[in-house]
Formats: C-alpha cells, sequence, structure tokens
C-alpha cells in the first residue's frame, strides 16, 4: 500500500515538452508579428502604455468612478453585512480546525516518508504506520 510507484518514461518527454511542441508555431507567430507592430509604431504604443498606467494610479485610488464612493467602509462605521457573530464564530472555528486538521496530516506524512525511505521495515514502522493510518482516517471524519 505504501510503495513508491515507479515509473519508465522517457525523461525528456513531459506534459510541457509536448505542450511546447504543439504550440510552439502559434507563439513563433504572436512573436513575429507583435515584434513587427512594435517596431512600425513604438511612440503610439508607448503613448498607450502610459494612459493605462496613469488609468490604473487614478483608479487605485477610487473605487468607483460614477458614484464618487468608496467600496472600503470608513473607520467607525457600522458594517452592515455583519449581522450574525455566531456564525462568523463558528465559520472561524471551522478555518481553525481545518488548518490543525491540515498540520497533522503532514506531520504524520513526514514521519510516514522517513519510515518508508528505510531499506527495512521493523515490525515496530509497521505498528507505526498502521497507527498514523488509522489516525488519518479519525482526521477525514466529521
Amino acid at each position: 500500500m505504501f510503495r513508491k510507484i515507479r515509473s519508465n518514461r522517457a525523461p525528456e518527454k513531459t506534459v510541457w515538452a509536448d505542450l511546447r511542441d504543439e504550440l510552439a508555431p502559434y507563439i513563433k507567430k504572436i512573436y513575429e508579428c507583435s515584434v513587427s507592430i512594435l517596431s512600425r509604431h513604438p511612440k503610439r504604443i508607448f503613448v498607450c502604455m502610459l494612459i493605462v498606467l496613469i488609468y490604473s494610479v487614478i483608479r487605485s485610488f477610487s473605487s468607483d468612478f460614477k458614484t464618487g464612493v468608496s467600496s472600503t467602509p470608513l473607520l467607525g462605521t457600522k458594517n452592515e453585512g455583519v449581522q450574525n457573530p455566531t456564525a462568523i464564530t463558528k465559520g472561524l472555528n471551522s478555518i481553525s480546525r481545518t488548518a490543525e486538521n491540515l498540520r497533522r496530516t503532514m506531520t504524520i506524512r513526514d514521519k510516514v516518508d522517513s519510515v518508508l525511505n528505510k531499506k527495512k521495515l521493523s515490525q515496530s514502522d509497521s505498528v507505526f504506520l498502521e497507527d498514523a493510518l488509522l489516525e488519518l482516517k479519525l482526521i477525514q471524519q466529521p
């Protein structure tokens, strides 16, 4: 159950290598077109870049141009979205419980990996692996 799976695939044939082989003509065509456009109209593209940069700076300081109202509440104002504090507490408890379970799972995984890297397993190692499996099952139960 805890044995490593060995693959006999060629190391140069990866998913990324296949994708690169398939998409290389399209990427080359896009590159050539963009270089030709950039070389023909460098001033216009530079001006467009400056306009977009200025627009993004202005947009970062105001969240809504139409009404002039910021979407972030000011300090001291009551947040109308928070109506049920018990629901928030339950949600935060659920998040912390999930984080604790994840941390426990990661520590168990590290210990199991260190035991599995041994050349020969002893009986105590087998008992440890069974206990780790049982603990992982208990973590998964709600």
